[in-house]
């Protein structure tokens, strides 16, 4: 249930692979995917009680469906079997290696990372994640030992893993519609590296305090840890030279590794998440000249600072809804070097989450030559938080600190603006966790959206 979301839709292919037969609902109104029409599984757009056979076995559900599911009520009648998603990914986790990466920020591509080097240096890996890499899509089973999953604070849906090696990324305020405070999430994150064994592996963010803290009390005795910062880390980033739409640098780690990357990937954030993925990598016998060939052949991964058109303007979809994605997101377009403006298209994601980080959404957004704003992207919010906010107050903010931002609600409002600002040369980058995809899409692709008129080279409809 819910198996057009992030997580649950990346079980349907493992599923199909071991000869289940699937079917599912979700009432969000997307399309079924092209995957799921080759691999002949079923999906209803209600959810109601008529979708669930005698026949089934068990049912899987997202965090987001209640115990008040018609669907899951119909289940416990009949006695089958009903488990959150992240129960029934421990427990395929639990047949092989487990490999977890988690973190407020960077999880989706560190744990990319990791399975493509994994893949490329023929471990055969199993994976679910929260993207969709180029080639693997996001999940995947394998025939090798091990099992590499995004591990998501939500809900506290991690603490239902038991990896044998984990990465925690960083440990930021998120997710406070389920968290009531750093203390909380910091708790939680504590249960969940405590869930790594005595003689499995923990890498930590030396460049993150919160993330740090943790080693005190994990039950882990392998402890590494990563840095751009410091020399503190066990990973580095050496002699690192940023530019264009990648990096270079030496990676050095435990054990005299020293091995030169390139990396295909813009950003310092996607240099930690590399070093990272490395050492999980390498702490399950990849050596240093597969990670760094994997490294380089990375695709990247869906919505990630994905570039959809490149000439004459450069069109860019990524998933950023936290102002620290945000604010890495243009400094990785800083470090690209585009030769005109960067002008940024941002949906908030829940009005809670606005509401709550207002003033650093808008130091965030104000770094951008423009900012537009839509309306916020609804999800788990509640009538006094959708009462209580809109995309104005955002720009008001923004331009109280110095920068230049329009307040475009509608998606047709933010077309309209494109229309008169963009010129070639310009990058511009549609942010967001809901439905700015659909814009950046139909921005990128529409067909005589880009037209170079005389010396302006504007960007016309």
């Amino acid at each position: 249930m819910g198996m057009l979301g992030t997580g649950v839709r990346g079980l349907v292919s493992i599923l199909r692979a071991r000869n289940i037969h699937v079917s599912g609902s979700d009432s969000s109104g997307k399309s079924l995917p092209v995957e799921f029409q080759r691999l002949g599984v079923e999906c209803s757009s209600v959810h109601e009680e008529a979708n669930l056979g005698s026949d089934v076995d068990f049912l899987v559900h997202t965090a987001a469906v209640g115990d008040d599911n018609a669907e899951i009520r119909k289940a416990h009648r009949l006695g089958i079997p009903v488990l959150k998603y992240s129960e029934f990914l421990g427990e395929l986790m639990g047949e092989g290696r487990g490999l977890a990466v988690a973190g407020t920020h960077g999880k989706t591509t560190t744990s990319s990372m990791a399975s493509w080097i994994l893949y490329s240096a023929g471990k055969d890996p199993s994976f679910v994640i929260g993207g969709r890499i180029p080639q693997l899509g996001s999940s995947r089973q394998g025939k090798g030992r091990d099992f590499v999953a995004e591990a998501c604070e939500y809900d506290r849906s991690f603490l239902q893993l038991k990896p044998e090696a984990a990465v925690v990324t960083n440990v930021e305020e998120e997710h406070l519609d389920c968290f009531k405070d750093m203390a909380e999430i910091l708790d939680a994150f504590q249960q969940f590296i405590n869930r790594v064994p005595e003689k499995g592996l923990l890498v930590l963010n030396a460049d993150d305090p919160q993330a740090l803290s943790l080693a005190s009390a994990a039950v882990c005795r392998n402890i590494q840890t990563f840095s751009l910062d410091s020399s503190a880390g066990d990973w580095q980033a050496s002699q690192l030279r940023s530019g264009g739409l990648g990096a270079t640098f030496i990676l050095t780690g435990p054990g005299g590794i020293r091995q030169r990357v390139e990396l295909g990937i813009p950003g310092r954030h996607n240099v930690k998440n590399a070093l990272a993925a490395a050492a999980i990598c390498s702490w399950v016998g990849v050596s240093a000249d597969k990670i760094s060939e994997g490294l380089e052949s990375f695709p990247g991964v869906h919505r990630r600072f994905e570039i959809l058109a490149r000439d004459p303007v450069t069109v860019i979809d990524d998933y950023a809804h936290h102002p620290t994605e945000v604010e890495a997101l243009l400094g990785a377009a800083r470090d690209v070097g585009f030769s005109g403006k960067v002008i940024g298209v941002f949906q908030p994601h829940q009005f809670s989450r606005l509401r709550q980080m207002m003033d650093a959404f808008a130091e965030a957004l104000a770094g951008f030559d423009e900012i537009l704003v839509t309306k916020p992207y609804k999800a788990r919010d509640s009538r006094e938080d959708q009462a209580a906010i809109n995309s104005r107050m955002l720009t008001r903010e923004i331009e109280l600190r110095g920068g230049a931002a329009s307040d475009t609600p509608a998606f047709r409002d933010a077309r309209a603006r494109l229309d008169e600002i963009v010129l070639a040369g310009d990058a511009v980058i549609f942010m967001g966790a809901g439905s700015i995809t659909v814009l950046a899409s139909e921005y990128a692709g529409r067909p005589g959206a880009i037209e170079i008129v005389g010396k302006l080279s504007k960007v016309g409809a």
